[in-house]
């Protein structure tokens, strides 16, 4: 990402689940996958109510409906934005 910016809530990059095992075998979407995994990429400042636990790096989980999709005008990268309340799993 380039440009500075400082997000209020999370940025963060999808990640695409592996299509292919390790040994090649190309495994069939049967059905859309009901949670996104993402990692860290920028994280806002702490608010007066709440203490910033997602890190630059973390790896989040999060519910596809909780999220917005966002086009950095430098870069032209994808990115989503999600409030860390929103965020089911992160960090490992």
């Amino acid at each position: 990402m380039t440009g500075k910016i400082l997000p209020l809530y999370i940025l963060a990059k999808e990640i695409e689940p592996e299509k292919k095992t390790e040994s090649g075998i190309i495994i069939p979407l049967v059905h859309k996958n009901p949670t996104i995994t993402a990692k860290a990429v920028a994280v806002g400042g702490d608010s007066k109510h709440e203490d910033m636990k997602v890190n630059i790096g973390d790896n989040l989980l999060f519910s596809p409906n909780v999220i917005r999709r966002f086009i950095h005008p430098s870069d032209k990268e994808e990115y989503l934005i999600v409030h860390q309340k929103d965020v089911l799993l992160y960090g490992w």
